[in-house]
């Protein structure tokens, strides 16, 4: 895959300023966009070499323990982090509805820095893949039309051909918002894993990873919870269905029955969406687990992106970023990589006096916590005790 096409998109990202699926924001002034483009074009040669590092299929341990390894990706990391340090000055990338900020963009790179040298790599592993997922949480918010007129030259020139599969098309497609074609290829992927079974070849990942990107188009991002339904339904019933699926795909078809008369353009209060839809899912985290919720959870993560692109720095983003955690958290097992770590660091970072702090600051805890050794937290890296500490002294 010619990598140069993940730069294009971030620099139609950075010339919608973070617009939603449906309405466009406010453009930047085009001496931002110069300084943008600067940026990432000294982004891209680095960025290009920790690719291998994100999506291998090898044991984070193996891949890493090399000590030439190591010392290319804090090179090329480092490298990364002072581009981005060079920006400090765009207005834009300071605006908490630009997700992710400069400053938690630099954060993360340090982090993951840090776990390298110190050897935990399977966070750090986890930590790259995050930075992968700051590029996918804002292209799944940046309008087609935009990318493809501004770009569609340079998109068009990734054909079949160099892909090894029609499932790494489709996801190329999708990085690239070209959503109509990824669901085609996605569909290929679908019927193909469908026809392997019989020959106890199914690659049940590829079934399961298409059917949730579909998914996440016609209802985080373009909605449609009709055309969703018509796919899901084309496949449900297939005899080969691996039955964990069946069943998952049966919520999923329960679930957007509930949002058929929902119109996210008639929000007027973003209180009342998150008291209907949200908070009596807070008191069911293991119904969350299942899956059964995964519609109104990738629904809610569109409606709040785009409140939060609309007001950037409102008296309810706080709140949003701790929901747009909640949200991520499930979402980021089966659909996206996790940015909800990031989310209640800004949420505890930029509104430090707001109630919602504490509440972000305890989700955040209760995560590392349990990531190492359950409840008890007796394995957390020392760069993440220190983390904790900083952030709790943050609070007011």
């Amino acid at each position: 895959m010619h990598l140069k096409s993940w730069f294009v998109i971030s620099l139609a990202v950075v010339s919608s300023s973070l617009a939603t699926a449906q309405l466009p924001g406010p453009a930047p002034k085009p001496e931002e966009i110069v300084v943008a483009k600067t940026v990432m074009n000294n982004v891209y040669d680095s960025f290009v070499k920790i690719i291998p590092y994100v999506y291998a299929d090898k044991n984070a341990a193996d891949l890493f323990k090399e000590t030439a390894n190591q010392k290319e990706l804090i090179k090329n990391l480092t490298e990364i982090s002072h581009a981005f340090q060079g920006a400090k000055h765009v207005e834009f990338f300071q605006k908490p509805g630009f997700r992710p900020s400069l400053e938690t963009i630099n954060t993360h790179l340090d982090e993951t820095i840090n776990s390298i040298k110190s050897q935990n790599f399977v966070f750090a592993q986890s930590r790259l893949k995050a930075v992968t997922a700051l590029c996918v949480s804002c292209h799944s918010a940046l309008p087609e039309s935009i990318s493809q007129n501004a770009f569609g030259d340079a998109l068009n020139k990734e054909k079949r051909g160099k892909f090894e599969s029609d499932f790494a098309y489709a996801n190329y497609l999708y990085l690239v918002r070209r959503f109509s074609e990824a669901d085609f290829y996605f569909e290929l992927t679908i019927k193909s894993a469908l026809e392997k079974a019989d020959a106890h070849m199914m690659p049940e990942h590829e079934l399961s990873a298409s059917l949730r990107r579909i998914l996440s188009i016609y209802t985080k991002i373009t909605f449609n919870p009709d055309k969703a339904e018509a796919v899901l339904k084309k496949y449900v019933d297939h005899k080969n269905m691996p039955k964990a699926l069946k069943g998952t795909m049966e919520d999923w078809l329960k679930n957007l029955g509930e949002w058929k008369k929902f119109d996210p353009r008639k929000v007027k209060s973003v209180t009342s969406f998150v008291d209907k839809y949200l908070v009596p899912l807070e008191a069911k985290r293991d119904l969350l687990a299942t899956g059964q919720k995964d519609v109104t959870l990738l629904i809610s993560a569109g409606v709040l992106s785009k409140y939060l692109t609309d007001h950037p720095r409102g008296k309810m983003t706080p709140e949003i970023l701790y929901w747009l955690s909640i949200a991520e958290r499930r979402l980021s097992t089966s659909y996206f990589f996790s940015l909800s770590d990031l989310y209640l660091k800004d949420c505890i970072t930029l509104y430090p006096k707001s109630a919602w702090a504490k509440k972000c600051y305890q989700e955040y805890e209760d995560n590392i916590t349990f990531g190492f050794s359950g409840s008890k937290g007796t394995d957390i890296p020392s760069e993440e005790k220190k983390e904790l500490e900083r952030l709790k002294k943050v609070l007011k």
